[in-house]
């Protein structure tokens, strides 16, 4: 009498998307809290409205999801965000492991863009020693997003940690000369165009996938949680360096997204993170790719009815 194996573990933590023809792993790092306290531009009762309307709790969404995205380009392995390392906590951190899972050791990816400096995207670059998580690659980051994080203002607070946690995640790739910076509208790497979307932080960037007949845009924190900033996009957060201007950049690219018909990634969407908006009477709402097998062969196609 053969017996099942069970555990109470979820799955590694990756996902395969097909966009265009590239195929974009989701890999995911773990999961924090985004707090409907820190959600201003709405009263209270309206925030945990909406909230209700996507059966999350009125305190907020505490397991949001923390997403990077790894795919080929030009030849080279690019991950887009790296995680928070040992920055957060143990709900995140997850990263590594679940990129070998997926197939990739860190030391096989060849660049890493980074959205912006906030230490859930970033902090993943250094392990616990402070040595580069990314042996081999190059990290590329905006030349506004460094200039504002890396200047030697000592900031207070939760600002001067984050301060710091920059400078850390920087330093090594600093050091080996393997830090590049990039002006909005270049491509820090073949394929890939970086899109001007600050606000949220100076330099916040969001990179435009070209998948040859299919185009991904992946960010960074344009949105925190769809829930609410899709049907109330003017909502902006306390951590926004510039609200007026994370609001203005959220609008900007929704305008943008409903034009082009993009497909979107997006670091804290519920995981894989991949997927469309759908626009109908002003309102805009997320739409999950589904899962399905990558590459789709031939013969699990659906049959058309003939009849």
């Amino acid at each position: 009498m053969s017996t099942t194996a069970t555990t109470s573990a979820q799955a590694p933590g990756f996902a395969r998307t097909r966009v265009g023809a590239v195929t974009v792993t989701t890999v995911y790092d773990g999961a924090l809290p985004i707090f409907a306290a820190d959600m201003h531009g709405e009263p209270p009762e309206r925030i945990a409205a909406l909230l209700a309307d996507g059966f999350l709790p009125p305190e907020g969404d505490l397991a949001t999801a923390v997403n990077a995205f790894l795919f080929r380009s030009g030849g080279r392995l690019v991950l887009v965000d790296a995680g928070a390392g040992a920055s957060l906590g143990p709900g995140t951190g997850r990263l590594p492991d679940n990129l070998r899972a997926a197939g990739a050791g860190p030391e096989q990816v060849d660049d890493v863009l980074i959205t912006h400096l906030h230490p859930d995207h970033a902090y993943g670059l250094v392990t616990a020693d402070g040595e580069a998580a990314f042996p081999s690659a190059t990290v590329h980051v905006a030349a506004l997003e460094a200039r504002h994080w890396l200047d030697d203002v000592v900031a207070e607070g939760v600002r001067g940690q984050i301060h710091r946690w920059a400078a850390e995640a920087l330093a090594p790739y600093r050091a080996g000369g393997r830090l590049e910076t990039f002006a909005f509208g270049e491509q820090p790497v073949p394929g890939v165009t970086a899109v001007d979307l600050h606000g949220h932080t100076p330099g916040h960037s969001g990179y435009l996938l070209d998948g040859a007949g299919e185009r991904l845009l992946m960010w960074g924190d344009t949105m925190h949680n769809h829930t609410v900033q899709l049907r109330a996009p003017h909502v902006a957060m306390e951590i926004d360096s510039d609200r007026a201007g994370a609001r203005a950049a959220r609008q900007r690219v929704l305008e943008e997204i409903r034009t082009r018909g993009w497909t979107v990634g997006g670091a804290h969407l519920p995981f894989p993170g991949i997927g469309r908006i759908a626009f109908r009477d002003g309102e805009a709402r997320w739409v999950p790719v589904p899962y399905r097998p990558v590459p789709w062969p031939d013969q699990v196609r659906p049959a058309r009815d003939e009849g």
